[in-house]
């Protein structure tokens, strides 16, 4: 199949998701804007961001011709928002697949709010979407808020390959000795993205009661999107709490070195207040690395407290017990750390995930060729050119 994708090049898993569809034999074409990492095994179509209205609408034209004039069997979204996704509207390529990510329909995950321009072209992907992925049943639902699609939702985990992640001390030894770190330092991983959403203020209010039972236990945090303003926050906080070296702040990770950093750590901590299933709590129940988890209703498709992992309220004095049960108890850590290699297979295994997608395209594409519905379009690319 020749498969058009558009995403952002920021994304990581937009991305990772294209490289392995194309490993399984399939054209892939990815259609952005902005600066793209490298991407073994697909085409990329990128231009600079634009900064005035002119430049805008000349890119947005060059956008569509570039997924149009591929002739593509069908084009994939990720994200159902958005102006990338507006412009994949627009190309009027079906079967149009839409992967829903979360930021895009969980209003939580906006605390300013969507513009009544943002949320209308939300809507408009929705409904001119032929099928709708999710990771999560949580996430079918809050679909119904947006208009009632269960009817064109499945559920897709992509998840990952355990051949990919999977425990590697050597790997750890080496990522250990890149980071300069004590062969003493029991790593603490908080791997999301570096922005108020993900509360990674919480983990630093825990440290110091986790150093009072565990002293050579170190924060290293991932700066993945970072918000500078919030980074430095965190920053001034953990002066505050005289936390010196025992908070490390450790910038961007790749992709490829993730695995490594999993196996390096005793346990990855993630506290959002809001989420779906999320790809590194997936990377780290691979990697054997135990998860001190917020107390999230999502969660529960994939682990069970306790067993899998530990659920906690959002409160520093909890996520610090939590650690500590963690990391002064080997066999809790042992008993977790296999269990939830278990548990990443039947729920997110991502060859099995992959045979799923190509059904689903199949099964697109055995339905034969949609009539494009143009109604409505001048209103969207006016909306395109106003946010």
């Amino acid at each position: 199949m020749r498969i058009a994708v558009v995403g952002s090049g920021r994304s990581v898993h937009a991305l990772s998701r294209s490289m392995a569809v194309a490993a399984r034999g399939h054209e892939v074409r990815f259609v952005t804007v902005g600066d793209v990492p490298p991407a073994p095994g697909i085409e990329v179509k990128t231009r600079p961001l634009p900064r005035q209205a002119f430049a805008a609408a000349q890119a947005a034209r060059s956008f569509v011709s570039d997924l149009r004039g591929w002739r593509p069997d069908l084009l994939h979204l990720h994200y159902a928002g958005g102006k990338l996704g507006t412009m994949a509207a627009l190309s009027g390529i079906h079967p149009l697949v839409v992967t829903v990510m979360g930021g895009d329909v969980l209003p939580e995950q906006h605390p300013g709010g969507l513009s009544w321009l943002e949320r209308r072209a939300t809507r408009r992907i929705l409904e001119q979407s032929d099928m709708l992925l999710v990771k999560s049943e949580s996430l079918r639902s809050a679909l119904e808020a947006w208009g009632g699609f269960a009817g064109k939702t499945r559920v897709v985990r992509w998840g990952v390959d355990p051949a990919r992640f999977r425990r590697d001390p050597a790997a750890a030894t080496a990522m250990r000795a890149r980071l300069a770190l004590s062969p003493r330092d029991r790593v603490i991983l908080s791997p999301r993205p570096l922005v108020p959403l993900y509360n990674v203020d919480l983990a630093v209010e825990a440290m110091p009661q986790v150093l009072e039972s565990e002293p050579d236990a170190l924060l290293l945090v991932t700066g993945y999107n970072a918000e500078p303003s919030y980074r430095e926050s965190l920053g001034r906080r953990a002066a505050a709490l005289r936390l010196g070296d025992r908070v490390r702040f450790v910038g961007a990770i790749s992709g490829a070195d993730m695995p490594a950093l999993h196996s390096l750590a005793e346990a990855i901590v993630s506290l959002p207040s809001s989420d779906g299933l999320p790809q590194s709590l997936f990377e780290a129940m691979a990697c054997e690395t135990p998860a001190v988890l917020g107390r999230l209703p999502v969660y529960a498709e994939a682990v069970t407290d306790g067993e899998s992992a530990l659920l906690v309220d959002h409160a520093a004095p909890a996520v610090a017990s939590a650690l500590v049960r963690l990391l002064s108890d080997q066999g809790l850590r042992t008993r977790i750390a296999a269990r939830a290699r278990e548990r990443v297979r039947e729920v997110a295994f991502l060859p099995r995930e992959l045979e799923r997608v190509e059904d689903l395209y199949r099964e697109l594409l055995a339905r034969g060729p949609r009539a494009a519905a143009n109604r409505g379009q001048w209103l969207d690319l006016a909306g395109l050119l106003l946010r």
